[in-house]
């Protein structure tokens, strides 16, 4: 078991000794890691009428009171980072983030085409952009969080800047998160903690067994290989329906933008059971990773339901948690920023297709095995989780009922925060269960063998496909280009459905689609499609 006697109440003064020594402490790295999440709502506000603007300017500025505050409220000792294990893991978080493509020093995965067009949009002409499609006037709503601090340095210096501070930006979020995962593993020796990272960045279900035999299944009936677009797609073989769980690595390369608010919300969770954040930290926390992705919140919204109901269960509420929940309704003008003109996003419940109990029970038995490890070993998950972990294994199992998005988005980004939770339980077990030939012991070694398959092809494909130059090409330019005949609903919303109390009246050059090449060194792309 883990000691966390660390954790217990020092006396003021002590606390106060140590605090005046060794800066900052764990609950710091929090909350400084906070404010890049907190901080583009204020910038995206700006572009609203004046009172939604100083509303969201309110929220922000208490959520950051809050978050500072709220710690004098916690039963819990400040207990000081350790800075040479953060350092690491942020030297690790950047070396992963710029391998998986940001700052385009390496090949950069197709979504990022078009969020690419998004980026140099805002660093053009900031969240006011305008365009127009046939007689049709747009303008931008899409979760912009992870773009607009990087766009500021954009505008100030040029859009390859733009990119170096997104580089910079999501690899301090991924090292952040990385020293928690380490930390809140407990004192197990450093060998262990370096392999309990390596086992949680590598997490993934076992994508190469059903592509392997479907393989398999078309060689015995004279057919040729076939041509997976990607690994993790292998379901459309059995069934139309689309359904997955991406592994990290993926969620990295391919979606970083869903991917960091869904972690951080995840191991604010996990330091929450442990007493190193106060509950006041979750509801503001949540409010601000909305314009960030509000697919991977509805996927955290019923951890923080629980939360808040155990709260009210234990008649623990305290005046900062109250103060976060009134803070948090500050950012509703943001809330109804992503909500404008949403309706032609496609949405679907999967229950009644034909096909979906086949891909649902496959998804089951092979995008998730790690599930069947820590049922199995139950009891050497950590007391402080379980109720965590029990509710995100619920999760997973209910997730694939409907769909959002044009490829299932939803099951996609909503299962981000617990199979966070389940890979860190999971790492945890994987690390300090004894080599000894044993049953749980050769099944977790398959299973971390095994799934290493899909994160070493994305690296693989990073690595070898050859980069490319960022784009400047605009976002309907870009849309189109990927996208022909599909709807912008996921980024643009018409002029006409924006509330007049919401947005400002929009001036400028207004937006076409261009005819030009927007990626001609693309080493991957069709000519056509360049």
């Amino acid at each position: 078991m883990v000691d966390y006697s660390h954790f217990a109440e020092a006396p003021a003064e002590t606390r106060g000794r140590a605090r005046a020594l060794v800066t900052p402490s764990d609950g710091d790295i929090a909350r400084l890691v906070g404010l890049l999440f907190i901080a583009p709502n204020a910038m995206l506000a700006a572009s609203f009428e004046w009172p939604a603007m100083a509303l969201v300017w309110i929220g922000c500025a208490g959520a950051v009171l809050v978050m500072w505050r709220a710690r004098a409220e916690s039963a819990s000792v400040e207990t000081p980072a350790n800075l040479s294990r953060l350092a690491l893991c942020l030297a690790f978080g950047f070396l992963i983030c710029l391998i998986g493509g940001e700052g385009h020093f390496f090949y950069t995965e197709r979504d990022w085409l078009v969020r690419d067009a998004v980026l140099a949009d805002l660093v053009r002409s900031g969240a006011s952009t305008l365009y127009r499609e046939g007689a049709v006037d747009y303008v931008m709503r899409a979760p912009l969080g992870i773009y607009l601090l990087p766009s500021v340095v954009g505008r100030i210096a040029g859009l390859a800047a733009a990119h170096v501070a997104f580089l910079f930006q999501n690899a301090t979020i991924v090292g952040a998160t990385c020293y928690f995962v380490v930390t809140i593993a407990g004192d197990i020796g450093r060998a262990r903690k370096a392999a309990l990272l390596l086992v949680f960045m590598g997490f993934s279900g076992l994508d190469i067994m059903p592509i392997l035999a479907a393989e398999a299944n078309e060689l015995l009936h004279g057919a040729p290989f076939l041509h997976f677009q990607h690994t993790e797609w292998w379901a459309l073989y059995f069934s139309p329906v689309r359904m997955h769980y991406p592994s990290h690595i993926t969620l990295l390369f391919w979606a970083t933008n869903h991917m960091a608010p869904g972690w951080w919300f995840a191991i604010l969770s996990l330091l929450y059971v442990r007493g190193i954040v106060a509950f006041a930290v979750l509801p503001i926390s949540f409010a601000a990773l909305l314009l960030w992705s509000p697919l991977a919140m509805m996927g955290a919204a019923p951890l923080l339901a629980y939360f808040t109901l155990e709260r009210l269960a234990r008649r623990a509420v305290e005046r900062w948690d109250i103060a976060a929940i009134g803070v948090g309704l500050a950012f509703l003008p943001v809330a109804a920023y992503l909500t404008i003109d949403s309706g032609d996003v496609a949405k679907e419940w999967l229950l009644w297709r034909e096909g979906f109990l086949t891909n649902y029970l496959l998804l089951l038995v092979f995008e998730a095995p790690q599930a069947g490890i820590v049922i199995y070993a139950w009891r050497r998950v950590e007391p402080c989780d379980r109720r965590l972990l029990a509710l995100a294994l619920g999760l997973l199992l209910v997730l694939p009922f409907y769909s959002i998005g044009l490829y299932n988005d939803f099951t996609m980004r909503a299962s981000i925060a617990p199979l966070f939770i389940l890979s860190v339980v999971f790492a945890r077990i994987a690390v300090t269960t004894p080599r000894d030939g044993g049953r749980l012991a050769s099944a977790i070694s398959s299973i971390v063998l095994i799934s290493a398959a899909t994160p070493l092809i994305e690296m693989k494909v990073t690595l070898t496909a050859g980069r490319f130059e960022a784009s400047d090409c605009n976002l309907l330019t870009a849309w189109r280009k990927n996208e022909p005949t599909a709807s912008p609903a996921h980024y643009l919303a018409r002029v006409e459905a924006a509330p007049a109390w919401l947005m400002r009246p929009r001036s400028g050059e207004t937006n076409l689609q261009e005819e030009r090449k927007c990626w001609p060194d693309h080493p991957l792309l069709p000519e056509e499609l360049k």
